[in-house]
């Protein structure tokens, strides 16, 4: 079979900006501080960037392997590469459920993008001012009660990622994050600044830094692997299309590493603007949506030129969940094009069309489809709406099967030859230190962790 030949990243830098931007989403804003407030503080800090060290590079290094070694989109990948064996319709399903997991995470976070865009523009016209949390929880519930304004703003937020990814690789790709990338960076730093100045950062770095190793168990080291599982992107599909337009002369190993180090640093110092204004002001850690939605533009509007910090931050919230979107939207795209049933600019509205249909739903489920439950096989699921739903089995239990099965792929499957040759590392230490990760640790880490998805937990 022919393949269409896929356009490249123009370098290294524009890769690492992409797959950061991919990296650095909604859940390093709000998600982040509870997930570290839960479990421990500093302890879960220290615990969190040694799972990225040992577990998580070499995952985003197998993802990276697998995509560039015949730089194809994962359906192909996947069967090209177990050619000759008697397992290869296997692994080209799992080319198809790694493309399918992404459009499932979109099926919701284009609704959340689109909230957003929404404060964006509600807190640059002034509708959120001389507001108390009592009356901004009431303009949240009126938009999660209105269908046509969460399907308006959705729509926007699918329109922007569908033009974006439908200019290719180095006219959308590449020059939205170098334009985004940079932009979220300098907002970052801005905030960190300004919660400086306003209190609250003393409190932020013994809380950060200083490990309660009592709250420290086997539950929180799962919750610990989740979280840097679902913020490297593994799993998602992106890694491995992301690799597919890397060049060879790059370094996997080195890429790998800065992608990890990048979104490190990212979610640390979006703790440094979250954590002081949460203490400053007495907020509780686990408010997730509400602290963002609801208390912070109270606290925004009360502070000195909180405004213009208060729309910062919002536009932080909207690139991060735009270059979010971004990546995800990719795979299945890339894989209509590469295969010649689409051009890529036909194959984005194809896309476009059928995510915006499955985020309707999603939106829908809000207000009017509240009651509909697509699933009932057990308690937890019977208990999720259909944005819920999709949200628990894309970002959850499907992103930890297709990350299982890349690594066992890469570990037992594809030959030992070509990964020596994508990684460049030789027969080292470090090449079979990472293998053995690969083999040995991540089908019985993440094995377990899709048997605690399951309900079967045994710890």
């Amino acid at each position: 079979m022919a393949h269409v030949t896929q356009e490249k990243w123009s370098s290294g830098t524009a890769f690492l900006l992409a797959a950061i931007g991919s990296a650095v989403g909604l859940g390093n804003i709000y998600r982040f501080p509870y997930v570290v407030g839960e479990n421990g503080g500093g302890a879960f800090v220290i615990l969190y960037l040694g799972i990225v060290l040992f577990f998580g590079i070499p995952l985003v290094m197998t993802e990276l392997t697998i995509g560039r070694r015949r730089q194809l989109p994962p359906v192909t990948a996947f069967t090209e590469l177990s050619e000759g064996k008697k397992s290869q319709p296997f692994w080209k399903f799992i080319g198809f459920t790694s493309i399918l997991t992404p459009l499932g995470i979109l099926g919701f976070y284009f609704v959340i993008a689109g909230w957003t865009l929404n404060y964006v523009v509600s807190i640059v016209t002034g509708q959120l001012s001389d507001l108390q949390e009592g009356q901004t929880q009431a303009v949240f519930a009126d938009m999660m009660e209105s269908p046509g304004t969460l399907i308006f703003w959705m729509t926007l937020s699918v329109g922007i990622t569908a033009f974006i990814i439908s200019r290719g690789i180095k006219a959308g790709l590449e020059k939205a994050v170098n334009i985004l990338m940079p932009m979220l960076f300098l907002i970052l730093v801005s905030l960190v600044i300004y919660s400086f100045f306003n209190g609250g950062t003393k409190e932020t770095f013994e809380f950060m830094f200083t490990p309660d190793f009592e709250k420290i168990n086997m539950k929180t080291v799962l919750e610990a692997t989740g979280q840097a599982f679902f913020s490297l992107s593994l799993g998602s599909a992106t890694m491995l299309v992301y690799g597919s337009y890397l060049p060879k002369n790059e370094s996997i190993p080195k890429l790998a590493c800065g992608v990890a180090f990048a979104d490190t640093f990212v979610a640390l110092i979006a703790g440094f603007a979250i954590f002081p204004i949460i203490f400053t002001n007495g907020l509780e850690l686990d408010s997730g949506p509400n602290l963002v939605f609801v208390t912070l533009p109270v606290i925004f509007d009360q502070m000195p030129f909180g405004q213009v910090f208060g729309i910062l931050f919002f536009l932080l919230l909207a690139f991060a969940a735009i270059t979010s979107t971004i990546s995800l939207f990719e795979p299945a795209v890339s894989n209509l094009e590469e295969r010649g049933i689409f051009t890529r600019r036909k194959a984005s509205l194809v896309v476009g069309f059928g995510l915006w249909c499955l985020a309707a739903l999603s939106a829908l489920s809000m207000n009017v489809l509240s009651d509909v439950r697509l699933l009932t096989f057990n308690d937890t699921v019977a208990s999720k709406n259909i944005m819920d739903l999709l949200e628990y089995m894309s970002a959850n239990g499907m992103m930890l099967f297709n990350s299982l099965f890349a690594g066992i792929f890469l570990g037992w499957i594809m030959h030992r030859k070509e990964a020596l040759e994508e990684l460049g590392l030789g027969d080292s230490t470090l090449f079979k230190f990472w293998r053995a990760i690969i083999r040995f640790v991540v089908p019985i880490v993440v094995g377990y962790l899709i048997i605690d998805f399951l309900g079967y937990g045994f710890i």
